[in-house]
């Protein structure tokens, strides 16, 4: 009877890191501790990318990029990421910049770890669409660090996906997207990440040439951590809403 008392807490703490901290559910810490085990990673940086999968060719070089176009949002009623897709022009989600005072920090990009909260960089106006999930931020200076988006052609069903969870660090999942065919005909990307969790929101999604494929909105079935998706504003949707409210940057 112990030995099944003992097995039900565990089933419910796991749950409850699947919802609260998915990156230490036992399952993944588990499988991250083989594929370290397995490929002997060099630093820290490394050491996550090996944990977490992610076999994209220059996966460090794929993440630093990824992460310097990554930034900060802090809002009265919320926290998460954004992504520069253009020297004055950030994407993110629209419930991110929930509130009149807009705060983006830069990220701090050291090379052999993940990247940290940097510099406060100047906002000049933020513009929400209310169609869907998407807001643009323009800074008033320039920054070198964006991203090109996807425009069509083949697509790399494996992703990575760059965040910014708990307020101390950036983070980076591996994922791999779903219902492909749909990026074409609306404004959506689905992809399987039981990783992604608060904090994400509004964080870059690309695959592994570099090019962003859409920004995080949200996690369908988020309870459930057999059947969570995330669900992505997708790299269409993004230039479709910069070329209709003009905001090319």
């Amino acid at each position: 009877m112990l030995v099944f008392a003992v097995f039900g807490l565990m089933a419910v703490h796991n749950q409850q890191l699947a919802v609260n901290d998915p990156e230490h559910t036992y399952f993944n810490k588990i499988s991250r501790t083989i594929r370290i085990l397995l490929n002997s990673p060099k630093d820290e940086l490394e050491e996550h990318l090996v944990g977490k999968g992610v076999s994209c060719e220059g996966s460090k070089e794929l993440y630093n990029r990824v992460a310097r176009a990554t930034v900060v949002i802090f809002a009265d009623q919320s926290l998460g990421a954004g992504v520069f897709i253009g020297p004055k022009l950030i994407a993110t989600a629209n419930h991110v910049v929930d509130g009149d005072r807009i705060l983006v920090v830069l990220p701090q990009v050291e090379g052999d770890s993940l990247a940290h909260p940097g510099l406060v960089f100047r906002v000049a106006s933020v513009e929400r669409v209310d169609a869907i999930d998407l807001a643009f931020i323009k800074t008033e200076e320039e920054y070198p660090h964006w991203l090109p988006l996807y425009n069509g052609g083949e697509l790399d069903p494996e992703l990575l996906v760059v965040g910014h969870p708990n307020r101390k660090f950036y983070s980076l999942q591996k994922a791999r997207i779903r219902l492909q065919e749909v990026i074409r005909s609306s404004d959506y990307i689905y992809f399987d990440d039981r990783e992604i969790f608060f904090g994400n929101s509004g964080g870059a999604i690309v695959q592994c040439q570099g090019e962003l494929v859409g920004i995080v909105s949200m996690m369908a079935n988020y309870n459930n951590s057999n059947h969570k998706r995330g669900i992505g504003i997708n790299s269409k949707a993004i230039a479709d809403f910069v070329d209709k409210m003009k905001m090319a940057s």
